[in-house]
C-alpha cells in the first residue's frame, strides 16, 4: 500500500497554509501566541497533521488550539491521536456542534444510508479511500467545548455560522488573507462528484448533509473573498470572473 501523503500543501497567505489531505483537508494557522490548526482530519492523518505543522515552519509544541468546522470524523478524526501527544490543545466549535464533535455518535452519514449507492463507482472509489483512512473508527473528542467571542478577540479571523451540512457547521473568515475557510458548507470538488468538475466553490454531495435545504441557505449569504479553503477539494483564487486553484 502507497504511504498516505497530502494532495496538496499550498502556502496561501504569511501564516495560513492549506493542507489538501489525502480526503479531506486541514489548516495550518500562526496566531499571536501560538499555532493553531482548523480540522484535522481522519484518523489515519494524524502524522499527516501534525507533520504539517512542521512544513508550515513551527513547532509541534507551539501548537495551542483546533479550531472545528464540523463534528463528522473526516474533520475531527486526528483529534484523539493529537490530544494523547498534546493534551493541553484546545478544541473549540459552535455551541450547536460540540456534541457532534465530542462524540462518538454524531450527525453523519451510516454505512447503511451509503450502501445503496454503492452502485456508483465513484462512490465506491470514495468510500475505499474513507475506509483506509479509518473512517469506521469511533472517535471521542470529550474535551471539546463551545468557543465563545472572547476566544476569538486579538485574532486575525472571526466564525461565520454555517448551519445545514451539520447543525453548528461554521466557517471561519481570515480577513488579513482574504480568504474564508468553509469546511463542506462549501467545497470546490469532493470524490464523489465527477471528476471532470472544474474545481469552484459549490455544494458537497447532498447525501451528506443533515439539512440541504439549509444549507443551500447558509451557503448564499457566506462571504467570498478572493481566496477559498474548503474541506474537500483544492484551494482556490478568483482570476478575473473564474476560480482557479492555488498553485496550478
Amino acid at each position: 500500500m502507497a504511504p498516505r501523503a497530502p494532495r496538496s500543501v499550498v502556502s496561501v497567505a504569511p501564516g495560513v497554509v492549506f493542507v489538501e489531505g489525502p480526503v479531506s483537508n486541514w489548516v495550518v494557522l500562526a496566531e499571536e501566541d501560538g499555532v493553531a490548526l482548523i480540522d484535522a482530519g481522519y484518523p489515519a492523518d494524524t502524522d499527516l497533521v501534525l507533520d504539517s505543522v512542521l512544513l508550515a515552519g513551527h513547532d509541534l509544541e507551539d501548537l495551542r488550539r483546533v479550531y472545528v468546522t464540523h463534528g463528522h470524523v473526516d474533520h475531527v478524526g486526528g483529534l484523539p491521536g493529537i490530544l494523547a501527544r498534546f493534551p493541553h490543545v484546545e478544541v473549540l466549535a459552535h455551541a450547536d456542534e460540540v456534541a457532534n464533535v465530542r462524540g462518538p455518535a454524531r450527525q453523519q452519514v451510516t454505512p447503511a444510508e451509503i450502501g445503496g449507492r454503492l452502485a456508483s463507482v465513484r462512490v465506491a472509489r470514495w468510500l475505499g479511500r474513507a475506509v483506509a483512512s479509518q473512517a469506521l473508527t469511533s472517535v471521542a473528542v470529550p474535551t471539546a467545548r463551545a468557543f465563545t467571542a472572547r476566544d476569538f478577540d486579538g485574532r486575525a479571523m472571526s466564525p461565520l455560522p454555517a448551519p445545514g451540512h451539520t447543525s453548528g457547521s461554521t466557517a471561519y473568515l481570515l480577513p488579513a488573507a482574504d480568504a474564508i475557510v468553509t469546511g463542506d458548507a462549501v467545497v470546490t470538488h469532493h470524490d464523489t462528484q465527477p471528476a471532470s468538475w472544474a474545481p469552484r466553490p459549490r455544494m458537497i454531495t447532498s447525501f451528506f448533509t443533515a439539512d440541504q435545504e439549509a444549507a443551500l441557505a447558509s451557503a448564499r449569504v457566506l462571504p467570498y473573498p478572493e481566496i477559498v479553503l474548503p474541506g474537500h477539494g483544492p484551494a482556490v483564487h478568483r482570476v478575473g470572473r473564474e476560480w482557479v486553484p492555488i498553485g496550478q
